[in-house]
């Protein structure tokens, strides 16, 4: 079963009691484990995702006590929403998707990843406040443009482009190969 590994910080506030002795990592998930992070922008609580293996990354704007309360659920919806702005097919989205109905929430256990997260959440705090703040901004596109970003431990690649790779190279349609796109 995959995890949803938060931060200290957003465990105390949704008070969940993390699992203890998970393995990380599932196998049944396309894309592994994800990081939740909640944050403050422009005065609005934001959750950050990011994917372990691919540090794709999106945030949620806006969120509330009743967000909080559901956040495996907000989390697959916008994690549906942010890879079809990303122009994933709709089979390999289903597929993704359909991994995370069931997540296990844990504690953070990866250093690199939450440092990245770091950085991600100081280039969402410009880009939201570029784009006129929370209630002008376009969060699908100031997503996409996050994950255009190079990092390090992904060999200066975006993160768009390695979860492209990893999703199109591991799915396809039986009789039928997958077309890869690359959309920048």
């Amino acid at each position: 079963m995959p995890s949803l590994k938060c931060t200290q910080k957003l465990l105390k506030v949704i008070g969940v009691q993390p699992v203890a002795g998970v393995e990380s990592s599932s196998p049944s998930a396309l894309l592994g484990d994800w990081y939740a992070n909640l944050l403050v922008t422009a005065r609005q609580k934001v959750l950050l995702f990011t994917n372990e293996p691919t540090l794709y990354s999106f945030a949620v704007l806006g969120v509330r006590k009743p967000d909080l309360d559901r956040i495996a659920e907000v989390f697959v919806e916008h994690l549906r929403l942010n890879l079809a702005h990303e122009e994933i097919p709709a089979h390999v989205i289903a597929r993704v998707v359909s991994a995370y109905r069931d997540m296990t929430i844990t504690r953070t256990d990866n250093r690199s990843v939450l440092g990245s997260m770091n950085d991600l959440a100081e280039m969402l705090e410009h880009y939201v406040f570029d784009a006129g703040g929370p209630g002008a901004c376009n969060i699908l596109e100031i997503n996409k443009q996050l994950n255009q970003s190079p990092h390090k431990p992904l060999a200066w690649k975006s993160s768009a482009e390695v979860l492209r790779e990893r999703l199109l190279s591991e799915v396809s349609i039986p009789g039928r190969p997958i077309r890869r796109v690359f959309v920048n």
